[in-house]
């Protein structure tokens, strides 16, 4: 009877280790899914994604009247030409086209 017990409690004990080798590489992937989840989902910033680019779409938070420059000459920027203004994320400035929300200009830590 012992032959038949030993070799089953061995078994066992490493089913159990395996099961918890699997568990734990879903978790990290878990973790790593919800990094990616981050990293690329709506609400990340402008100045640590790289969104702010000519050509592409202003991300909506930066649509807000809180974010254009009226100022535009003491920011020592160019007029902006009409249906376009200035708006700043952070350090950088970006000529936006008004109706459409497109990024005419970057200018990067000014």
């Amino acid at each position: 009877m012992n032959k038949l017990i030993v070799p089953l409690l061995v078994a066992a004990a490493l089913a159990g280790g395996a099961a918890a080798q699997v568990h734990q590489r879903g978790e990290q992937e878990a973790r790593a899914q919800q990094a990616r989840a981050v990293k690329t989902g709506p609400y990340r910033s402008v100045e640590t994604s790289g969104q702010l680019k000519r050509g592409g779409q202003l991300p909506p938070r930066y649509r807000t009247h809180h974010y254009v420059v009226e100022n535009w000459k003491t920011h020592r920027l160019t007029e902006p030409p009409p249906g376009h203004q200035w708006v700043q994320a952070g350090s950088d400035y970006a000529l936006v086209a008004i109706a459409t929300g497109v990024v005419q200009e970057v200018l990067v830590g000014r």
